[in-house]
């Protein structure tokens, strides 16, 4: 293979409240590149600039592999930094990962441009809690994180008093939506397929998430379900990671009432998970990419912002 990068730095870890799941998937990375001939080093990522900074000087990689989840790793920041060192990173850059980690902008960024999703609000949490003033059941989340971290489904405005939240001082308020919890992966611009997550216990949270095989939860690919919600969920998963200004992959998440036969989109991540239990590589190992050769890819379109 004839390679445009020859050495990799793995960027792992972070400060954030998934830096396990970081942790998970850069393995995962790290095992592919070394597969694939790669000349592979790590960073545990601490949140210090300055060490990034250091270690990049020190290693001088062709490119670094943006293992990170959430955090400065996923908001833009480290991705300024590695565009004035101008080294070229993988998934996607300042702007589309800034917006795409505030689930509220993005979200009124999809509504804009004809991609349905629930009734939102973001308000202070401790106005919120005071007065709680939304329909039951609802969703709060933080407003920028991810693997569904701090998200609670409140079927009972008594539960908020019960819940610590460390999330910020805002919370995004959600109507809830009955259904199916649907998954599509984007690589390249185009969609992968659509996954149906189905959950014996609760709903899709962190556990059952990244836990080994899966938790309680079942992935169905493809998702049986009519095939206009099939092509709307792979067309707007395509147009948020075009909207958005994503390059490599992007996950968007969607509900799908089966009742009244409408998807509503929840959000899109530029840095999705690539553990063994993940959404994104299953689709593209369903479509023919292979785990090595889909990190190949992500690390060949790997570019810096340029202004």
């Amino acid at each position: 293979m004839n390679k445009k990068f020859k050495k990799v730095c793995v960027l792992k870890g972070g400060e954030s409240a998934e830096r396990e799941v970081s942790l998970s998937s850069s393995k995962c990375y790290s095992e592919a590149l070394l597969s694939c001939g790669y000349n592979v080093c790590e960073l545990d990522f601490t949140g210090d600039i300055h060490e990034l900074i250091s270690y990049l000087k020190k290693e001088n990689p062709c490119c670094v592999l943006n293992g990170l989840h959430g955090g400065s790793g996923e908001n833009g920041n480290v991705q300024s930094v590695l565009n004035l060192l101008k080294i070229p990173y993988t998934h996607s850059g300042v702007l589309a990962s800034s917006i795409a980690m505030d689930k509220y902008i993005s979200g009124k960024l999809f509504e804009k441009n004809g991609i349905r999703i629930p009734k939102t609000r973001l308000e202070k949490w401790e106005n919120f809690i005071k007065k709680p003033d939304f329909p039951c059941p609802f969703v709060i989340k933080p407003v920028d994180a991810g693997s569904s971290a701090g998200v609670y489904i409140i079927e009972d405005t008594a539960m908020l008093c019960e819940i610590d939240w460390i999330y910020g001082d805002k919370v995004l308020i959600s109507e809830y939506i009955p259904g199916l919890e649907l998954s599509v992966g984007v690589l390249d611009g185009k969609s992968l397929e659509v996954t149906n997550i189905t959950v014996q216990n609760g709903f899709y949270n962190y556990n059952n998430k990244y836990s080994v095989g899966g938790g309680d939860s079942a992935h169905e690919i493809p998702a049986t379900i009519p095939g206009s919600i099939r092509k709307e969920a792979m067309t707007w998963a395509e147009t948020a990671h075009s909207l958005i200004g994503c390059r490599g992959i992007s996950r968007t998440d969607f509900r799908y009432n089966n009742i009244t036969n409408e998807l509503f989109a929840l959000e899109i991540n530029t840095q999705p998970g690539m553990t063994p239990t993940s959404l994104l590589p299953e689709q593209a190992k369903y479509k023919g990419t292979s785990f090595d050769s889909l990190v190949t890819l992500i690390v060949e379109q790997a570019a810096y912002d340029t202004m």
